[in-house]
């Protein structure tokens, strides 16, 4: 049963990574690799699948183990800039070798003597492959990860990363002791029925290391994408009301969070541009008390949007002079704290209240304006007004 709970966090995390990571996704492989091997090793499964093919579940354990640290040597050179090209065959060639020494002792394995069976050539040549090229990964991936935490700021990253050297520390341990099985029984005097549970145990050590550190490297990542999600909640009645009032602004969509949060930040921003000169002037009027900046604002956008639907713009105001350039962050907080008075205050419903019926005022006081003109006039049949005569 751990072994399927560690599985099954394996692959909740790997499918995480997958739907968060761009570019390679060297961890994803990690992840998912090391939960089908603890899978089919469990004795559950092996079980189901049949006692008779036990070798055959561990040779596929044994290979799922072999692409993982294949797969975390990839990301420790991943770091480096340009990224060099990680060949394939040597994986292909460790893999090759397992299966030819497998097939020679297969018929061998559970019939001939332990002693004799330890020191076969081909169950030797199985775990010097099984340990060698795993070994020689994790210390490629222990060294580059070391010298990339030691240039991390202290956090959780940071924390996680020392975290995951622990675990491809243990790793070496448990591939050391758990792959060359001779040499483990040779020294220890293990038998097979002692041996297999202090492997097990070690692997999960192991396994749970992964777990805690790929959780603490993950947190931030987890907070900064709540944080932007809740972000997007904040200004999308902003945005909704700007996109329709000017379709134009709209930007191509992306399914990604973070360029989702940017793009509707600069589509606002495009927008309350395109509507500031049908701001009616004398807004500060209609408001009855002083208001905070971002009700201000809001009320702003509710009266140009009316304004703008019934033909009115006024000069534009000259544009206040910017200061620092805003955090993403602060953007966000501001324009949020718009959306929400937007849709919420009473002050902007009031806004909306008035703003019609001002329209309907001065549009009936320049309809009399315009007919007592003419009407003291002799208008052509045309409508055009007369020249003046010199």
């Amino acid at each position: 049963m751990i072994s399927y709970l560690t599985a099954a966090l394996l692959a909740v995390i790997g499918s995480a990574q997958l739907t968060t990571t761009r570019g390679p996704r060297h961890l994803v492989t990690f992840f998912f690799a090391m939960a089908l091997s603890l899978t089919i090793s469990a004795e559950p499964t092996v079980r189901i699948i049949g006692v008779e093919h036990v070798l055959v579940c561990r040779v596929v354990t044994n290979m799922m183990q072999v692409l993982a640290v294949h797969a975390l040597m990839k990301l420790a050179r991943s770091t480096r800039s340009p990224e060099p090209r990680t060949p394939w065959w040597p994986l292909v060639l460790c893999w090759a070798v397992m299966i030819v020494s497998c097939v020679d002792f297969a018929s061998a394995y559970g019939v001939q003597e332990m002693i004799a069976f330890q020191w076969r050539p081909s169950v030797l040549l199985y775990q010097v492959a099984l340990t060698g090229y795993p070994v020689g990964c994790l210390v490629v991936f222990v060294v580059s990860l070391s010298r990339d935490a030691a240039r991390r700021p202290r956090g959780t990253f940071r924390a996680g990363l020392h975290v995951i050297v622990a675990a491809a520390v243990a790793t070496i341990g448990w591939g050391l002791f758990s792959g060359l099985p001779s040499v483990t029984f040779a020294v220890t005097g293990f038998g097979v029925a002692e041996f297999l549970p202090v492997s097990r145990n070690i692997g999960l050590v192991a396994m749970t290391l992964w777990v805690a550190g790929a959780v603490l490297t993950a947190w931030d990542g987890a907070v900064r994408l709540v944080r932007t999600w809740l972000g997007i909640r904040a200004v999308t009645p902003l945005w909704k009301a700007l996109v329709a009032a000017q379709p134009q602004i709209a930007l191509p969509a992306r399914h990604d969070l973070e360029f989702t949060l940017y793009r509707r930040l600069i589509e606002i921003r495009d927008g309350l541009l395109a509507v500031r000169a049908h701001v009616p002037p004398n807004l500060p009027d209609w408001l009855r008390s002083p208001v905070d900046g971002p009700t201000r604002a809001a009320a702003e956008l509710a009266a140009a949007l009316v304004m703008r639907d019934a033909g009115r713009t006024w000069e534009q105001q000259p544009a206040r002079q910017a200061g620092e350039e805003p955090s993403v962050e602060a953007e966000t907080a501001w324009l949020g704290a718009v959306s929400s008075a937007f849709t919420r205050s009473p002050v902007v419903r009031e806004v909306r209240r008035r703003a019609p019926v001002v329209v309907t005022i001065r549009s009936a006081v320049r309809r009399a304006s315009a007919a007592i003109v003419i009407d003291g006039l002799d208008v052509p049949s045309d409508g055009m007004l007369p020249q003046p005569t010199a």
